[in-house]
Formats: structure tokens, sequence, C-alpha cells
């Protein structure tokens, strides 16, 4: 069928207009037909975009996200006929936008991207909203070096920080549980900087990480998104020479890097900021001289400092803060109460300020079977939270002693009981029957008071003839209760009885102290020696003498 007149210049029409957009299109982004062909296929409805979760510690910042290849993207507009696509950043770092045509996006930031495509889309599309939103973040490459485990480059995607990649490059390989392996990993972990970190990117543009700063604050400028081709460098920190550190009042006291720049607020910051008990108007700031020689403090009002009232200080290398505490409160101290009282269980108590009576009177007093004379308080000499370090140089200052073998046992012996629980010199029975108030202590956080139950016994054990419990009378001396289990045995040391008290298991003679309920006595037995023993015994004796004997003729000889 023959063309019209009106149709054959339709089409001439149309040519040539394809044409002038073929040539615009390509002097903007190189596009070639092929592309233009391909376009359909890589743009799609954004309401079928179906991408993978990526975990992230924050929304996107838009001035911060770098844009590049490989990023999925949302266009929509918003007009009387709606749409929505999916684009993908190609790797020439361009956007093919249906009608629009190639949008060159190369480093620019997430932010600029969305402003130039809503600018260019607008004129096509006039009177619409157009907005685009990142879907899916690209992979990346990126290369680490320094004080890591694993040099070399990772994979990461490009919603991930620098924190991100020092932990992947920190971990041991897959499955591998060596103990060698973990320890050197650890030890790399300990060793390289968390505030010097340097970032090298393509374009020549070289930054430096504070990832110590970036947990304080969450500024994304501290610990900056990751972009295809940089090159992290993790230096070894020196923190002995050049730690600055912050302590007391702060939710998390430690020793950071120093870095140029540090002021006292970043600090202060870099201990998480005050804690409950903290004062925080009162601090102290404490740096050494340039020759290290001496020791200059400052006090500063920290809490001011921060809320701009008062001028931001610069640190030094070695600058040590410290900010002030409140006194604790009365519910940060307990003593307990435990065995025969009505009930027992742990008590806040005042410190300098509570006493024993107090407590027994809020335990409800005493049980109808409670032993006075039995009772004991007890000491913390270490708090029960102490770390394993502390009780450890507790033990070895304890160890410290100059006596001899057999003193030297004891003297360990009792040590480690003393650092169980030390026992307050308290007498309950003058205390709460005889109406002793000098026997009222004052009380210590830690504090354990302990009521023994009445026994209603002695126990009698040893060289006897049927040792075991005998009923406990008042008032009787020990050789009631040795009568009571049938007298000695023939190799008992009858002379050398021993009363052991229920409460402190301190060994007493008879006459150092009256037998009260509970205790305990003890008969040893009489040494008894081979032949041997004593022929050996009377030979050095003999050549005693002798000795004697020869050293007395001499002088007498010479003396004549």
């Amino acid at each position: 069928m023959m063309m019209s007149t009106r149709q054959i210049t339709i089409c001439a029409i149309t040519s040539l207009l394809l044409f002038l957009t073929l040539s615009s299109v390509r002097a903007q982004g190189g596009l070639s037909i092929p592309d233009l062909l391909k376009m359909k296929s890589e743009t799609k409805d954004a309401s079928t975009i179906s991408v993978a979760t990526v975990p992230v510690d924050a929304p996107v910042n838009p001035s911060e996200y770098f844009v590049g290849p490989g990023d999925v993207l949302a266009l929509n507009i918003w007009s009387s006929a709606p749409q929505s696509l999916q684009l993908t950043v190609t790797p020439e770092a361009t956007l093919l936008i249906p009608s629009v045509g190639a949008v060159d996006v190369a480093d620019g930031t997430l932010e600029a991207v969305k402003k130039k495509v809503a600018n260019l889309v607008g004129k096509k599309y006039p009177n619409s909203e157009i907005t685009l939103t990142l879907m899916a973040p690209r992979k990346i490459v990126v290369q680490v070096t320094g004080e890591v485990y694993n040099e070399g480059k990772h994979e990461l995607n490009a919603l991930q920080r620098v924190d991100n990649l020092i932990a992947l490059a920190n971990e041991p390989p897959s499955g591998l549980r060596d103990a060698d392996v973990y320890k050197q990993v650890m030890q790399t972990r300990l060793a390289s900087s968390l505030r010097n970190i340097i970032i090298q990117r393509k374009n020549g543009l070289r930054l430096r990480a504070d990832v110590i700063k970036y947990m304080a604050t969450g500024l994304g400028k501290y610990n900056p998104y990751l972009r295809e081709g940089d090159q992290i460098l993790v230096p070894r920190k020196y923190e002995m020479v050049l730690a600055i550190g912050v302590s007391g009042g702060v939710r998390k006291p430690g020793g950071f890097e120093f870095v140029p720049g540090d002021s006292l607020s970043d600090l202060i910051g870099m201990g998480f900021g005050f804690c409950k008990k903290s004062d925080s108007t009162h601090g102290v700031l404490t740096r050494l001289s340039s020759d290290a020689n001496s020791m200059e403090t400052i006090e500063v009002n920290p809490a001011a400092i921060l809320a701009g009232v008062e001028p931001n200080i610069a640190l030094r290398q070695g600058d040590r803060l410290v900010v002030k505490e409140l006194p604790e409160l009365r519910s940060s101290f307990i003593a307990a109460v435990e065995g025969e009282v009505k009930q027992a269980g742990q008590y806040p108590i005042t410190l300098h300020s509570t006493k024993l009576s107090e407590i027994i009177r809020a335990a409800g007093g005493f049980a109808a079977e409670a032993n006075l004379r039995g009772a004991t308080l007890e000491r913390a000499r270490l708090s029960p939270h102490s770390p394993p370090e502390e009780i450890a140089r507790e033990q070895l200052l304890s160890s410290r002693t100059n006596l001899g073998i057999q003193d030297t046992a004891y003297y360990l012996t009792e040590t480690a009981l003393r650092l169980k629980g030390e026992l307050v010199s308290v007498d309950f029975h003058k205390l709460f029957v005889e109406g002793d108030t000098t026997q009222d202590v004052t009380l210590r956080n830690y504090d354990k008071i302990f009521i023994p139950k009445l026994t209603k016994t002695v126990y009698v054990f040893g060289q006897v003839l049927a040792p075991g419990h005998v009923e406990y009378v008042a008032g009787r001396d020990y050789r009631y209760y040795i009568n009571k289990v049938a007298g000695y045995t023939d190799d008992a040391r009858s002379g050398e009885v021993k009363i052991i008290k229920g409460s402190t298991r301190v060994w007493l003679d008879p006459s150092e102290t009256e037998i009260e309920d509970g205790d305990y006595i003890w008969v040893p037995k009489d040494r008894s020696y081979p032949f041997a023993y004593h022929l050996n015994t009377w030979a050095q004796v003999a050549g005693i003498i002798g000795t004697v004997a020869t050293v007395a003729l001499l002088i007498n000889n010479l003396t004549k």
C-alpha cells in the first residue's frame, strides 16, 4: 500500500526528532542505540522491587552517602498518572531515566543526586513531585592494611563504615578455634588505633576516622561510609605515650589515644557523659609540664563547659580529668543477718550511722533458740565484688613474713581465714541481755551477722573412752564433761586438754575460758616414740657431753 504525502511527512519529522534526541543523549552520557534499546530492561516498576535487607546502625544520611555503580534507586513521579521506576546505577556511574536520558551521578552524594534528578525529571513532568530513594546499596571492595589480623581486600556494602571493615579484618578464619590464633587476634585488636585511622580515597582525598568519637557522638564524619577503591590504614596506637584519660563520675572511665584537636568536652563524650552519682560541676584536670618534671592542677566545671557557659579547654598529651562524685546513697550499703532471727536477710544501712541493735530490730529480733554467746559479727576485708587481681594482691601482701616455718604456716592459715571475713570484737550477750551499750558497734557495708542455734550440748572427743555430745550444764568445768564420757584412755595427755570455742574455733586452755553451749573439748594423745628414737637422742647427748669434757680437759692443760 502506497503511503500518502502526509504520512511520509510525519515519518520524516519523527526520524529527525529521534536523531536529535539520540545526539543530545550521547552528548550527555555517551548513550548508544544499544543502550537505548536496553533501557526498558533496566527500568522496572518500583512496586516490584525486592531487595535484601542490609543491617545498618542508623538511617542512611543522604549528605554522607556517595552514590556509585550498582546502587539500586527508586524513582517516583507523583502526578495524575504516577510512575514508580527501579533504576540501577551503571558501571559508568550514570542513571538511565526513560524519556529523560542518562544522568551523570559520579562522585555525587545521595542528597545531591536527589536534587539533580528531581530538577531534570521535573522539567519533563512539570507540576509533579519527584522523589528518589536508595533501595539497596551496592557491593564495594576496599583494602585495609596495618594493625589488623587479615590485611588485604574485603567485600562489603556501601552502607558499612570504617569500624565495620576493621571488625571484619580482625575476624579469625571461619571455623578456626585455635587458641594461639585467638590470642593473636586479641593482641592485634588491642594494639590497633581506633582514633587515627587513615582513609585514602581514589580521588586523592585523605580522611581520618575516629571510631571512639563516633561511638561517643554518633556523628558519621568520624566514621564515614566506605567507597569502592578506598585504602584504609590502621596504625599501631601508642597509648602509653599519648594517652588522655577520664575517671570519676562518668559512665565509662578509661584512657584513650590523644589526637591533636581534642578538647575537654570531647574527653567527657568519650567517657559517655556523666553518671548518676556525678558531681558534674566539679572536676580536676591534671597535666604534666613540657619537661614532665611538674604537675599542674586545674579546677574545672565540666557541666558549664558542656553547656557552653564556660570556654572549652584544648587538651594536651597526658591530660587526665577527674569528675568528682557525690557521696553514695543509703541504698548502696547493706548488712546481712543470718541464723536465728525472725526475718533473716539483707538490710540497708546508713554508712557510719547504723548500729548493730538497729539491724537486729529490723530483722524482727532473735528466735527462741538463738545462741547469743556464740553469735558473731563478720566484716569483709574486701568487697564481694572485688576483682580477682585485688584479692590476689591482698593475699600477696599478707604473705610478707619473716617468721619461722611453724609460725609462718599458722600465720598463713589465720590470714586465709581473715581474708574470708574478719571478726568484730562484740559480745552479743552483754549487749542484748545485760544492756551494755558499749557493745553496740557501728556497722559497715557488707557486714554479716550470724546468730547460731543453741545446741545444748558440748562435744568431747580425742583420748576419752566414749567420745560424743554431752548435755550442756552452765557453770561446769571440763572435768565434768570428761567424766560424762567415761574418763580418759591410757594414752591421754590429761594435762593438755584444750577447749575449742564453738563460734570461732579458737583453742584455749581450760583456765582461759568458761565452757559454753556448743563448745568442744579435745583430749590429745600421749606421744610414744620407738626405741631407735631414744637411742639416737642419748647418743646425741653423749656426744655433746664428750665434746664438752674434751674442751674442758684442753683448757685445763693449757692453764698449767
